[in-house]
C-alpha cells in the first residue's frame, strides 16, 4: 500500500494502456499525483492489479517499527496455530470492543465479540 507524498490520500493502481502494452501506475484520486508501479505487461488481468494482502503496522518505538502481538488462536479456513489480534471500538462507546485476529499463514481476518 502507497500513499501520496503530496497530500497523504492512499494511492490506487491503475492501468494505462499503450500500442502493444499496458503500463501500471499509483495515481491519487484526490490531487492528482502519479507514480510509475515499475511493471509494464502485455496483457494485465485484475489479479495483477489487486496487491499482495499485507500487514498492519502499530507504529513507531523507539526507532523500529512493531508489528501486532500473536496468540495461539486456530485459524477457521486454514487451520494453523497462529494468529495476530488487535482491539477496535466499532460500535457505541458503552459496548465492549472487537477483538480482531488475522492468520500469520494466510492473512485471513476475523472477530470475536466481547
Amino acid at each position: 500500500m502507497k500513499f501520496c507524498p503530496k497530500c497523504g490520500t492512499r494511492l490506487k493502481l491503475k492501468q494505462i494502456k499503450m500500442e502493444k502494452s499496458t503500463a501500471i501506475t499509483y495515481v491519487c484520486d484526490n490531487c492528482g499525483f502519479s507514480d510509475k508501479a515499475g511493471k509494464t505487461v502485455t496483457q494485465a488481468t485484475e489479479e495483477e492489479l489487486v496487491e499482495a494482502p499485507t500487514i498492519k503496522v502499530l507504529g513507531e518505538k523507539e526507532g523500529k517499527l512493531t508489528s501486532l502481538p500473536t496468540t495461539k488462536m486456530e485459524c477457521p479456513k486454514c487451520g494453523n496455530g497462529e494468529a495476530m489480534w488487535w482491539f477496535l471500538q466499532t460500535r457505541s462507546g458503552d459496548e465492549p470492543p472487537t477483538q480482531f485476529y488475522r492468520c500469520t499463514k494466510c492473512n485471513h481476518t476475523w472477530r470475536s465479540y466481547s
